[in-house]
C-alpha cells in the first residue's frame, strides 16, 4: 500500500551506489499532436541526478527531428523528492503526496525554446504493483516470476530484504501552460506518471510496453507488457500488471492482450482487451497522431513512444504509449552480428 512517505527518498543503505529513485511525467497537447515528456532519476548515495525534458509535435522517425530535448547528467542531487529544484531549471512540488505535483521547467540556455508550468491530479489511489492486495498478478507465476524484461524497479520484486524496491503509478488531469519555440499551448490531458525506488542497474536488456489509454476524469486503464522484437515486428508477450479506474475506484487486472503495428519502432496502432477483478472486460482501440524516439532519459535506452488517440464506442482519450527497450536487447536481435548468431 502506497502512503504520502512513499513520495520522499526512501530508508537505504548508504553504501548502495546503485540506488535509484524516478520521477516521470507524460503529457500532451492531443489538438496539436504533442507530446511530452519529463523524468528525474535520483541517485542520492552518489549524490547525483539525471533530468531529461523532451517534447515533440507530430511524427518525428529520428531523434534530431524532435521539437526540443534537454538531457542532463550528473546534476547535483536534491537533498529531499518532495520540493526541489535541480541546476536544469525543473522544480517540483509536491502538493498532496504522492498524488498531486507541480512541474515547473524554463530552458537555461533560452528561455523561448521550451518552458511549462504544469499541474498533475491524480484521479485515483496509487496502484501499487508489488502490492497483492492490489495486484492480483502477484499470486501468479506469470506476474511475479523474474523477467529481465522489466528491469530491476518494475514488476520484479526485490529477493533481498535489505534492498526492498518499489514502483506505484496513477493516471491523472495534468493542466497548464506550455511554451515551444515561441508558442504557447495550453495543456490539458489525461495520462499516467510514476515513482520508483530500487537497487537500479542499468543492463539494457529491458523491453516492455508502458500503455496508458485515459478516457477522462472516471475512466482509464494502464498495463504493463513484455514485448521481444523479431527483425520486422515488434510482438507484445502477455502482460504482467495492470489496473483499471473507472469512477474513483481501481481494480487490478487478471488478463490482457496487446496487438499492434509498429513503423519504425513506433507505435502506430493497437487493440487491447483487458478484463478486471470484477470479471468486467474492456476492448479498446488506439491509432498514432504522433511519436518519436526518445533516446536521452536514459543513456542506455530508448523509448519509442506515440500519442495514441483511443477509441472505446463512442468514447475518445489520449495518452501514451510507450514502448521503452534496452540498446542491447535491440542490438542482440536487431544488429547485424545479431542476427548472423
Amino acid at each position: 500500500m502506497i502512503t504520502a512517505k512513499d513520495s520522499e527518498f526512501h530508508a537505504r543503505d548508504p553504501k548502495e551506489w546503485r540506488w535509484t529513485e524516478t520521477t516521470p511525467l507524460i503529457f500532451s497537447v492531443p489538438e496539436a499532436g504533442i507530446l511530452g515528456n519529463l523524468y528525474v532519476a535520483a541517485r542520492p548515495n552518489l549524490g547525483v541526478a539525471l533530468s531529461a525534458i523532451a517534447v515533440a509535435q507530430g511524427f518525428c522517425r529520428q531523434a534530431y527531428e524532435m521539437d526540443f530535448s534537454d538531457s542532463q547528467v550528473h546534476l547535483p542531487c536534491p537533498d529531499n523528492f518532495l520540493k526541489y529544484t535541480l541546476e536544469n531549471g525543473l522544480s517540483v512540488d509536491l502538493i498532496e503526496p504522492p498524488k498531486e505535483y507541480r512541474f515547473q521547467y524554463e530552458y537555461k540556455g533560452d528561455p523561448s525554446a521550451c518552458a511549462f508550468d504544469l499541474r498533475f491530479s491524480s484521479i485515483h489511489e496509487p496502484f501499487d504493483c508489488l502490492d497483492p492486495k492490489q495486484n492480483p498478478m502477484m499470486e501468479k507465476p506469470g506476474g511475479h516470476s523474474y523477467d529481465s524484461r522489466l528491469g530491476d524497479q518494475w514488476g520484479n520484486k526485490s529477493e533481498d530484504a535489505k534492498y526492498p524496491n518499489g514502483h506505484y503509478e496513477m493516471i491523472g488531469h495534468v493542466t497548464g501552460e506550455l511554451l515551444l519555440r515561441g508558442k504557447t499551448y495550453k495543456v490539458d490531458c489525461y495520462d499516467c506518471m510514476d515513482h520508483s525506488w530500487s537497487r537500479r542497474t542499468e543492463v539494457s536488456k529491458r523491453s516492455v510496453c508502458f500503455l496508458t489509454a485515459a478516457f477522462g476524469e472516471d475512466y482509464g486503464i494502464h498495463l504493463a507488457v513484455p514485448m521481444d522484437v523479431g527483425p520486422d515486428e515488434t510482438t507484445y508477450d502477455g502482460f504482467r500488471f495492470g489496473f483499471v479506474v473507472e469512477d474513483g475506484e481501481t481494480y487490478g487486472v487478471v488478463d490482457a492482450k496487446v496487438d499492434g503495428a509498429t513503423t519504425d519502432m513506433l507505435p502506430m496502432s493497437a487493440h487491447v482487451t483487458c478484463t478486471d477483478t470484477r470479471g468486467k472486460t474492456h476492448e479498446f482501440y488506439g491509432a498514432a497522431v504522433g511519436g518519436h524516439p526518445w533516446y536521452n532519459f536514459n543513456p542506455s535506452h530508448v523509448c519509442f513512444q506515440s500519442l495514441m488517440r483511443w477509441q472505446q464506442g463512442n468514447r475518445i482519450g489520449y495518452s501514451e504509449m510507450g514502448n521503452i527497450f534496452g540498446l542491447e536487447f535491440l542490438a542482440e536481435r536487431k544488429s547485424r552480428h545479431g542476427r548472423e548468431r
